[in-house]
């Protein structure tokens, strides 16, 4: 069973792929607010992958907008009894 924490692994993301320190998110968070430009947004989901050994098809990403919108895609791809939080 996995645990993940959204909002510290997209802070941590952002920090390592984009150099950019985001404080105070939370599950309402709007990703486009954030000032990342779409480069980043790929190289963002890349790392999510990559970190949680999972795929995020483009088709679920289509309709994310707050993080916890990302959060609810993650979870269907991670292993059964994961837990996703923010």
């Amino acid at each position: 069973m996995a645990h993940v924490n959204i909002t510290q692994l997209f802070a941590q993301a952002a920090l390592e792929v984009n150099g950019k320190k985001l404080e105070g998110l939370t599950r309402d968070t709007v990703i486009s607010k954030l000032g990342l430009d779409s480069v980043a947004i790929m190289e963002l989901i890349s790392y999510f992958e990559e970190k949680l050994e999972i795929r995020l098809p483009d088709e679920d990403l289509a309709n994310v907008k707050t993080l916890g919108d990302l959060a609810g895609v993650v979870k269907t791809r991670l292993p059964a009894g994961s837990d996703v939080t923010f």
